[in-house]
């Protein structure tokens, strides 16, 4: 399906958490994990004449914060085709005192004007990596511009217990993201469609138990 003009799709999110003693079930299923990170979940737009378009999960301009030029020019040079593309990221702003205009991008909705969906996760992290992944990486993803705020989310396939009980910062590091590799990308009209094929599994705090 084309993608031709800037429309907002809902970006694929977790709506299950599950407790940390389930996540060797998932694992033994091939499901894949991903870090979760304390930011804002956003889906960025880049027209064929990189004009950028940046929401939030809610179908909401960010209020007090907006893609730098930095980023946009960094984004430029990683997407250069006069194609469509839509991203979806975690902002790392607003939430981490430590961390400022940082893009934790982790999944994509459209890519060369095509809509991805009935593709599988899998899929799309394959084409994403050949963009992305390069040779600096941190604990958590690959680093892919020069002052290092675009990151590449890393998938993990095993040690699932090792990579939460690894988290020494929740502030950061929420949890993980636990997603089925053949899991289908829907339909991003709703906020709902692509909950099946992925849970989370968050450190405890005030606000959720797990």
């Amino acid at each position: 399906m084309k993608y031709t003009k800037w429309s907002y799709l809902y970006p694929p999110r977790p709506e299950y958490a599950i407790p940390a003693d389930m996540l060797k079930f998932y694992e033994g299923r091939g499901w894949w994990a991903q870090y979760k990170k304390n930011g804002t979940c956003t889906i960025i737009g880049i027209s064929p004449k990189k004009e950028f378009f940046c929401m939030n999960r809610h179908a909401e301009n960010h209020r007090t914060w907006q893609l730098t030029p930095y980023l946009k020019e960094q984004l430029a040079l990683l997407f250069p085709e006069k194609k469509w593309t839509v991203l979806v990221a975690e902002i790392l702003h607003l939430k981490t005192p430590d961390i400022k205009d940082t893009l934790y991008i982790f999944d994509a909705l459209v890519l060369g004007s095509e809509m991805l969906y009935d593709s599988t996760f899998r899929e799309r992290q394959e084409i994403l990596a050949a963009r992305l992944k390069t040779n600096v990486e941190a604990r958590t993803h690959f680093i892919c511009d020069p002052k290092g705020q675009i990151w590449y989310a890393k998938c993990f396939k095993s040690g699932f217990n090792k990579l939460f009980n690894a988290i020494k910062n929740p502030k950061e590091d929420e949890g993980l993201v636990l997603k089925n590799p053949v899991g289908k990308l829907r339909s991003c009209l709703k906020d709902k469609s692509n909950t099946s094929w992925q849970v989370k599994c968050r450190w405890g705090n005030k606000n959720y138990s797990f």
